[in-house]
């Protein structure tokens, strides 16, 4: 089957409809371009981002490992060589991307060291990076070139980001910004051959459907490394949940309010705190509510607290049902439960 010239045009325009998709909608990344991220940030976000950037050869790799296309494959090497670089330097483009990342990371005040041994990479970034490598490795060879597509729509956020970084973080090195400037060269000339090799070779509908979820699928990647870079602002305030439960010098908290419902009703503090009578479904349950918190992108594990919004009502009926038919507990007995519906 081949593909009239409007077909064409219209799986371009549906590849180019990602956009919407991009990281640079991200809060974290609108707030960098805006000059509103502090010297922490800056530095969590390159530490983070860096096992990307250290990827992005084993990807490519993985994509030529599985073209059997000999042309695909001659212009797909230079972004191997884009990023490993040709030659040591003092930082040109012939050092390559890696490089030009970890002169990027001591520019903000990060050691080498620390950058390639990726100590500071939070477990959300690890899973997408490796998420998107195992998908270039696994997926059919052109939906992993589709999915290289973000790069159509890089250079306008590598400019803005560019002009950004030499308006408000002027603490920076400017020489450590030498990986956006040279992006703002590659970036096109390797969409302009992903989507070559993308239209030429996708040629049914189903093709074409496969492509633009890859390219969702990188979207989602990006916009994962960012959803798990801390926002001071929101952590000022997410900080006074740990604060409700765990309590401090001057409130009880959620936990004791608990251990005292559990006296309340027969059970003996030390019981309570050595869960020894918490059967094994349960402590499953919890444990994997846990693991989705330190492993998901924060803005997912955000979504999840969201059973809040219908707590309300059900702490409310749980109040006065136990008041009315355990008579043997008293009111100050829920503190807990009263506490949440303020909460």
């Amino acid at each position: 089957m081949t593909l009239t010239d409007t077909a064409t045009d219209e799986f371009v325009a549906a590849l180019r409809e990602q956009s919407r998709r991009y990281h640079d909608q991200h809060p974290f990344s609108r707030r960098m371009n805006e000059g509103r991220l502090d010297r922490r940030e800056i530095r969590c976000w390159v530490a983070n981002r860096f096992a990307y950037q250290a990827a992005i050869p084993r990807k490519d790799a993985a994509i030529l490992a599985n073209c059997p296309d000999r042309e695909v494959r001659r212009r797909w090497i230079r972004r191997i060589h884009d990023h490993d670089g040709t030659a040591d330097g003092e930082g040109g483009i012939e050092a390559g991307g890696i490089e030009a990342w970890l002169r990027l990371g001591e520019a903000v005040g990060l050691r080498r060291e620390e950058m390639e041994d990726q100590r500071h990479v939070v477990p959300g970034v690890r899973f997408a990076v490796d998420a998107y490598v195992t998908f270039a490795r696994t997926r059919p060879w052109v939906e992993a070139v589709a999915s290289s597509l973000t790069e159509l729509f890089a250079p306008d956020l590598m400019a803005e980001r560019l002009a950004a970084f030499e308006r408000h973080y002027t603490w920076i090195d400017p020489r450590g910004l030498a990986y956006f400037r040279a992006r703002l060269t590659q970036a096109p000339r390797d969409a302009e051959h992903a989507l070559e090799v993308v239209t030429e070779h996708c040629r049914t509908p189903d093709e074409r459907a496969a492509a633009v979820a890859a390219l969702a699928f990188k979207c989602d990647v990006l916009w994962a490394i960012l959803g798990n870079c801390p926002d001071r602002e929101i952590r000022r305030r997410w900080i006074r949940r740990i604060t409700d439960h765990d309590g401090t010098d001057t409130t009880e908290g959620g936990i004791e309010a608990w251990l005292r419902l559990g006296e309340a009703v027969g059970l003996t503090r030390a019981e309570v705190l050595d869960e020894r009578h918490v059967v094994p479904g349960v402590r499953f349950a919890v444990d994997a509510y846990v693991t989705f918190a330190r492993t998901r992108p924060w803005l997912e594990a955000v979504a999840s607290g969201l059973t809040e919004m219908f707590s309300g009502h059900l702490m409310q009926r749980r109040v006065a049902d136990m008041l009315a038919r355990y008579d043997w507990i008293g009111r100050d007995d829920l503190a807990y439960f009263t506490n949440r519906i303020e909460a």
